[in-house]
């Protein structure tokens, strides 16, 4: 069970403004005590008014007690500068600035709130220069759509983020043969993710004695299930490999269980094809409907960015390839072979269909000269977002777009023809989106959910200090990836 985000609300305030102060922060913590529940964080209120340094350290020692991930340093009034160094290099959490209405607009300031967190986060920005620190300022009460808009981003990237630093993920069988540019230092995501643990050191044939020792009823009773979710078969090779489909389907479910993982990148040929003439991407896609999230070809990497989209989103992702663009109604064509999730094509549902063999086709041959098993399935209409880190680790790909549709032809597999392209929340073409992604040299898999969660993204990629991949607009000539300006 993941442990919940906590969050430390405290108020600092100065003597000299005549609002009420107090009367003004129980009203609002009261409100954000209603806010974690409806939301799912825990609150912890620090219940003293901080104005001095020796109060300040105080609240700050307390704040560190609770064990709190982020704290909401409200400035109730204009506060003392000095307080801003203290709250800002708190151990193990991250800082938000807020401040309240002055409920009038003449005479006297009440509180003087706006001013005090422009002043706190110069302070931080310039005085505490060397640190480096992400801070994140929040205006108005609770109920105000700046307020509560601006702090879900946070809630839901934050959650995302934690829940990350306490996931468990496996890469079983390697990387994909050739698929160099899928190599990744988990040195590199261990220090980005603080606390998760990767294991890359399973092997295929762990998952392939556990598939072949497996009880016949519960194969029986699998194959039974497996076929009831399609609604069909778009060739007989598929059905034949339904047998050894439900063994590695229930070996993965006994395998994920006994160990505990979160994500695992599962290395699905060429072992597969060379024992069984099979592949693995229908049970790719299962285990995404299940729950654990499941990247092909041994993309560690994938496999993680891909979880960290099902966090910020409580949805189910998969992985895609980009395999075409279309200049004359501007979209992208994502495909992979076939392990996508159902819920990419709720409205019209899958059929088993076969994957590329790595043996030579037959000159005329109509069908794919290949093995089942996978989803072949064409994508429902709608938003998606695509996110992946990259470089080493200290970059991330973002892009969203709407799955255009389903009439316009494509390839068999998992696919969806994508128009209405952004990156980093800014339109592109197909042109440039293809451009962006070679001259910048960025991997071949793109990890996608459904809905646009590019603000949660960029929210997450700011607290972690990622740099985003750059837009580069298509030219003619030759150009060199931006990163390498900053070797």
């Amino acid at each position: 069970m993941l442990t919940k985000l906590k969050i430390g609300l405290v108020g600092s305030s100065q003597l000299s403004f005549p609002g009420d102060k107090e009367g003004a922060f129980r009203k609002t913590s009261g409100d954000l005590e209603g806010l974690a529940e409806k939301w799912g964080f825990q609150l912890f209120v620090y219940p003293k008014q901080v104005i001095t340094p020796e109060q300040g350290y105080e609240a700050l020692h307390a704040l560190e007690e609770e064990k709190v991930d982020f704290v909401l340093l409200q400035c109730t009034s204009f506060s003392a500068g000095f307080l801003a160094p203290i709250f800002a290099r708190i151990k193990n959490a991250r800082l938000g600035l807020w401040a309240i209405p002055e409920g009038k607009s003449e005479g006297a300031v009440p509180f003087n709130s706006l001013c005090s967190i422009n002043m706190y986060a110069a302070i931080i920005g310039h005085y505490l220069d060397g640190y480096e620190l992400p801070v994140k300022w929040f205006y108005g009460n609770v109920g105000d759509p700046l307020f509560s808009d601006r702090f879900a981003v946070t809630v839901r990237a934050l959650k995302a983020i934690k829940a990350m630093q306490r996931s468990s993920v496996a890469l079983i069988g390697g990387i994909a043969p050739g698929f160099d540019d899928l190599y990744d230092d988990e040195r590199g995501l261990i220090r980005l993710f603080d606390g998760m643990r990767i294991n890359r050191l399973h092997e295929y044939d762990e998952l392939k004695k556990i598939a072949i020792h497996m009880d016949s009823d519960k194969v029986r009773r699998r194959i039974e299930e497996e076929t009831a979710l399609a609604k069909g078969f778009r060739h007989p090779t598929a059905k034949k490999m339904m047998e050894i489909n439900a063994r590695f389907s229930l070996a993965y479910d006994q395998f994920i269980e006994e160990n505990g993982y979160d994500a695992v990148a599962i290395s699905c040929w060429p072992k597969l094809q060379d024992d069984f003439q099979y592949s693995v991407c229908a049970v790719v896609g299962e285990l995404n409907d299940k729950g654990t999230v499941a990247a092909c070809e041994g993309d560690l990497t994938s496999a993680i960015s891909m979880l960290l989209l099902r966090y910020l989103s409580d949805s189910t992702a998969t992985l895609m390839d980009l395999s075409a663009f279309d200049q004359q109604d501007d979209t992208i064509l994502l495909w992979h072979c076939g392990p996508a999730s159902r819920c990419f094509c709720e409205r019209n549902g899958f059929e088993y269909g076969l994957n590329y063999s790595g043996s030579a086709h037959e000159p005329g041959e109509k069908e794919v000269s290949g093995t089942g098993v996978v989803r072949d399935m064409v994508m429902d209409p709608g938003k998606i977002t695509i996110s992946r880190l990259t470089g080493e680790s200290d970059r991330m790909f973002l892009a969203t777009g709407q799955i255009i549709d389903t009439s316009k032809p494509s390839f068999c597999g998992s696919r969806g023809w994508v128009g209405d392209l952004e990156i980093n929340r800014r339109n592109v073409s197909a042109l440039d989106f293809f451009n962006t992604v070679l001259v910048q040299r960025f991997q071949h898999h793109f990890p996608i959910v459904r809905g646009d969660f590019s603000r949660e993204v960029l929210e997450a990629m700011a607290w972690l200090k990622l740099k985003k991949v750059e837009i580069t607009p298509y030219q003619d000539y030759l150009e060199n990836p931006a990163w390498w300006a900053d070797r």
